[in-house]
């Protein structure tokens, strides 16, 4: 069958990769209809979900089909960080969006000190949560993510320095448990879901093709 349809060799894979991201922009239509009324708002929760989806899927953490028991724990802070030196870079990066999309969205966020508590509550989040599949709960990734968001508040402050009228559009915190909730539940629940019913469908393709 892929000898006749070739695309198809192609189309399960991007659609396993797609799928979250598009049933996002879906939901999240949804709730600008309900909730947001403004496209500006909605667009920007979009892309910082899209965000949320990316830190999800590169920290690898588990959802409703992985979870399983698994600690190990490393808590010697800079402890092999020079022996991991790619590892922390992209740990940086990774949440440099973090510490501009936080006090961007949110103006209660836009201290030093808000940004950072809840930066740090994020990260620690992911790493309780690593134990629950087959990832290290490291310290130095703590450190790592909470320098990638202090960078991402210098990076912020140096663009509302210059454009101070940029983020004057006022967003409800109850928005960001909105969002953060929202793409925790589809991520954790629907997300595997969806996966396994297009990797069977998948496997059941390939079976015809026999």
């Amino acid at each position: 069958m892929y000898a006749v349809f070739p695309f198809l060799k192609y189309l399960f894979p991007t659609l396993e990769t797609l799928i979250t991201p598009m049933l996002i922009v879906v939901v999240f239509l949804v709730l600008r209809k309900l909730y947001f009324k403004e496209w500006r708002k909605t667009i920007l929760y979009i892309l910082f979900s899209l965000y949320l989806v990316v830190v999800y899927r590169v920290t690898a953490l588990p959802d409703l089909m992985s979870f399983e028991f698994n600690p190990r724990f490393w808590l010697i802070p800079f402890y092999g960080m020079h022996d991991d030196a790619l590892n922390c870079m992209l740990n940086v990066f990774l949440f440099i969006p973090l510490g501009v999309f936080l006090p961007a969205l949110w103006r209660d966020l836009f201290s030093f000190k808000n940004t950072m508590i809840w930066a740090f509550s994020i990260t620690l989040l992911v790493e309780l949560m690593q134990i629950f599949c087959p990832r290290l709960t490291d310290i130095n990734d703590i450190i790592t993510n909470l320098t990638g968001a202090f960078i991402g508040f210098c990076i912020l402050r140096l663009i509302t320095k210059f454009f101070p009228k940029l983020f004057k559009q006022k967003f409800k915190k109850r928005e960001l448990v909105m969002v953060f909730g929202s793409t925790f539940f589809l991520l954790f629940f629907f997300d595997p879901v969806l996966q396994h019913l297009i990797n069977d469908l998948g496997n059941s393709v390939m079976k015809m093709q026999k």
